[in-house]
């Protein structure tokens, strides 16, 4: 039985390579290897199942909450309150060792709380932070880093487009999921801030000399930044308390949260035009389309592997292993790291829950909660590991330099961290499951 499976196995990844070697879109190949499978290693006629996959797929009311969440980070990056946020932000940290390098890091770990998604925080907080602190005179490559580092906290600190997306494949709470990844995204943003801040006492040219600490000067700006961020508390809190007090779904409350960003978009702001929201809904629909077709392929991939039971048989032959399920667990952490140097993170998610999330909650016993929180952080690593690391390139573009390695070198010590906090969460795992087992 082992045999056949490892065959089929073999078949349904050099057939899926195959593809994606010719160009061919990764939800097409998926999708045409779930097709090939089912028709030719599977008993006759299984692949009439895949029919009912193109509706079924995203006919889930959890999913609505993806196009939801992406509007209004597309909101947030229109209405520039990314600059405010900024301003805000920079007044509080300025006095730190590291000073305005903490910045993008706390602005990032905010203004991810709002849009959940890891491209829009990048770019809306990097365009603002990185002109200003080359301006100041911070060091480069630590700028680059904690730019592509911070837009990383985009797809951990909750509303997450990955954490709904993982929701939706595994039927779990997306709620859960969102609370789980509250007390992780802080400690990871409070580690990239230590670094920063240690990184600049030993290497004092790194930054400028910093602002003087107290007085009544400080406790003004303390003041006057309450007022450049409370927008973004409200709708952080508004989020947040509505689903952990069990008021509203992830759903209802994106939808509460558009209902805000758009008052704040037209009357705080200001910037609202028919041009800019126009221009909004049509990115909406481009990404949440593409990730649509994404979740149908990965579902179809899903319904291929569980009909020729592999899931059920890998389970069961990883489980009987006579080895700890935690070297087990760091086996599957050193095949992410070299996927995620291959494929980008959302890609990476759909092609790989179907296989590894059997393994790792029925053969392997880890909390299914917990297996999300410790994903999204692998996702989050191939967002910045070279070459296909998607947030480099971002960085790289925003940065305006012609020579990627200083984006490469900067954000290295940052997978050094975000490894290091795996290791964590994996020895103390009520930091993604204490606050989902009080809801």
């Amino acid at each position: 039985m082992q045999a056949d499976v490892f065959y089929n196995v073999g078949i349904i990844v050099g057939v899926l390579l195959l593809l994606m070697s010719t160009g061919t879109w990764l939800s097409f190949s998926l999708y045409a290897t779930s097709l090939v499978a089912l028709m030719f290693l599977g008993r006759g006629g299984m692949h009439d199942a895949l029919e009912g996959v193109l509706l079924n797929s995203v006919n889930s009311y959890t999913l609505v909450a993806i196009p939801l969440f992406i509007f209004m980070g597309e909101i947030l990056i229109m209405s520039t309150c990314s600059n405010s946020l900024f301003r805000g932000v920079k007044k509080i940290l300025g006095p730190f060792p590291g000073g305005m390098l903490h910045t993008n890091i706390l602005t990032c770990s905010i203004f991810a709380a709002c849009s959940g998604s890891s491209t829009a925080t990048t770019v809306a907080v990097g365009g603002v932070s990185y002109p200003e602190l080359r301006k100041q005179g911070y060091a480069k490559r630590i700028t680059l880093g904690s730019i592509c580092a911070g837009g990383t906290l985009g797809v951990l600190i909750p509303p997450s487009i990955m954490m709904i997306l993982y929701g939706a494949m595994t039927n779990n709470s997306v709620g859960k999921l969102f609370i789980a990844g509250l007390i992780p995204g802080i400690v990871l943003a409070g580690m990239f801030i230590l670094y920063m801040a240690i990184a600049c006492l030993k290497n004092p040219d790194w930054a400028p000399a910093r602002n003087k600490f107290g007085g009544i000067g400080y406790i003004k700006d303390l003041g006057s930044a309450f007022f450049d961020i409370w927008p973004i508390i409200v709708l952080i809190g508004g989020i947040m308390m509505s689903i952990y007090g069990g008021f509203a779904t992830p759903t209802e409350a994106a939808a509460v949260a558009i209902f805000i960003a758009m008052i704040l978009w037209k009357f705080l702001y200001r910037t609202m035009t028919r041009k800019l929201f126009i221009k909004a809904v049509e990115e909406t629909v481009i990404i949440t389309g593409q990730l649509m077709i994404g979740i149908i392929s990965a579902r179809a991939l899903g319904m291929a592997l569980s009909l020729l039971d592999i899931p059920k048989n890998l389970s069961i032959f990883v489980s009987e292993l006579p080895i700890s399920p935690f070297f087990i667990w760091m086996f599957i952490v050193v095949i992410y790291m070299v996927l995620g140097c291959l494929v980008d993170g959302l890609d990476l998610l759909i092609i790989s829950v179907p296989v590894f999330y059997p393994i790792m909650t029925s053969g392997l016993g880890f909390d299914p909660i917990w297996f999300g929180v410790a994903l999204t952080v692998l996702m989050e690593l191939s967002l910045i590991t070279p070459p296909v690391g998607f947030n480099i390139y971002i960085t790289h573009s925003i940065s305006g330099e012609s020579n990627m390695m200083e984006t490469i070198i900067g954000v290295f010590p940052f997978v050094i961290i975000m490894l290091a906090f795996l290791i964590i969460l994996t020895i103390f795992p009520e930091l993604a499951t204490f606050l989902p087992n009080r809801m």
